[in-house]
């Protein structure tokens, strides 16, 4: 069955901000990982002219439109041109740094970008061919916004479409008549079936930092001529963030490590060939203490062949980081220790034996550092409290130990016991 209306939603494309997490990058990746956003973006208009849809719809946060510079808005506008050509629709709302109002009175957008402010819902009719196709209400950003029952549209409209951005409770969508709630505000993508029609949020085109791991792209929606609704998630990112979790055992060879990493760089450079895949690896342990999987020059060697291995192209994979998980235990006469070393894991002890004694770490800080950041280092969970406790402890062995294998404590306990 031919489709009644076909449409692109995306949003927070954030191009003038820059990828986080990233504390060294060889020569051949830095001009890769610059352009990344705009990289992701320009697939995303190249998809709309391919799929040859009927219109676009941008659900805000394209870049701040006061500090992102020029180049985000001569990209923008070059794009906008580009579906100007195939006659292709935009409808673009108001997120929290890009207010359409606030583009440059100088320089004119082309008659196919219709723009929505915060303030009232609009409504626009879509048309192809002489023929209505689409009802669209834009309203951009408004944290005043308690309610969407504003979002008013008849029920015999033609493919009513709300479009919106916000992290809004999906509760309160409920306007009636509305088939296709195109959102924006969330940069993992999301979709919620509900009795009056679809919440999709369609995430970020591209992660940009760690936390934003996975595929990143558009959401393409087909409508048929019986109003049924199927929708495509088109990734479309050209850098992922693909953290790794490999299970080892603490001793380990580390020949026998280098195959078992090697095996799975292979297959995530792979499964997403598209892609410069930016990969933190996380060890995590079994068995008996290991010391020598913990000095700096183990993990050092291990995380440079990584990058010899699979990262000398701008596609593949890159080692960001590598990490080992804390040991459930450490030997006991670590603490026993009448050394600098054996003072200092008592001293973390206390803490970890006592809830009630506070880490105090926004007191490390220095005093340049923004207040709201310095007072949330004041609160942190039971988790975050053990993770920061047990890592410190590790850290205390790297540095104090004076490179006495500690392993043979542990030993020692085992056959006394």
């Amino acid at each position: 069955m031919a489709d009644s209306v076909k449409f692109i939603h995306a949003s927070d494309f954030h191009l003038d901000e820059p990828m986080k997490g990233l504390a060294h990058l060889p020569p051949h990746l830095k001009s890769v990982i610059a352009n990344a956003p705009y990289a992701a973006a320009q697939r995303v208009f190249d998809m709309a002219i391919a799929e040859n849809v009927d219109f676009v719809l941008l659900a805000g946060d394209l870049f701040d439109l006061v500090s992102g510079g020029p180049r985000a808005a001569a990209f923008i506008l070059s794009q906008f041109e580009r579906l100007a050509e195939k006659e292709i629709g935009v409808y673009w709302c108001a997120g929290e740094v890009d207010h359409p109002e606030r583009w440059p009175n100088s320089i004119e957008l082309p008659d196919n970008v219709v723009t929505f402010s915060s303030s009232v819902v609009e409504e626009v009719t879509h048309r192809r061919g002489g023929r209505n196709v689409a009802t669209i209400l834009g309203a951009g950003h408004d944290p005043r916004r308690k309610s969407t029952a504003d979002f008013i549209v008849e029920p015999n409209s033609p493919f009513p479409i709300a479009l919106t951005h916000g992290d809004i409770d999906s509760t309160t969508l409920t306007a009636p008549n509305i088939r296709y709630w195109a959102m924006g505000g969330r940069h993992k993508g999301s979709t919620l079936e509900k009795e009056f029609g679809l919440i999709v949020y369609p995430g970020s085109h591209q992660g940009r930092k760690p936390s934003e791991s996975g595929a990143h792209g558009v959401r393409l929606v087909r409508v048929d001529n019986s109003g049924k609704i199927r929708i495509q998630s088109c990734e479309l990112d050209s850098v992922r963030w693909s953290p790794q979790k490999v299970a080892i055992n603490e001793d380990v060879k580390l020949d026998e490590l280098k195959n078992v990493l090697g095996e799975r760089a292979l297959k995530v450079a792979t499964d997403a060939s598209e892609q410069t895949n930016l990969v933190n690896w996380h060890l995590a342990t079994s068995g008996a203490f290991n010391q020598e999987i913990r000095t700096p020059q183990w993990k050092d060697d291990l995380l440079a062949w990584l990058r010899h291995e699979f990262g000398q192209s701008e596609r593949g994979l890159w080692s960001v980081r590598l990490t080992i998980e804390t040991p459930d235990s450490l030997p006991a006469g670590c603490y026993e220790e009448d050394t600098i070393l054996g003072d200092f894991l008592r001293a973390v002890g206390r803490y970890q034996s006592d809830d009630s004694l506070n880490l105090a770490l926004h007191e490390y800080l220095p005093s340049t550092v923004e207040d709201e950041f310095s007072n949330s280092m004041s609160r942190v969970d039971a988790k975050q409290r053990k993770r920061i406790l047990d890592e410190t402890s590790l850290l205390g062995i790297e540095y104090l130990a004076g490179g006495r294998d500690l392993s043979t404590l542990l030993s020692v306990e085992q056959q006394q016991s």
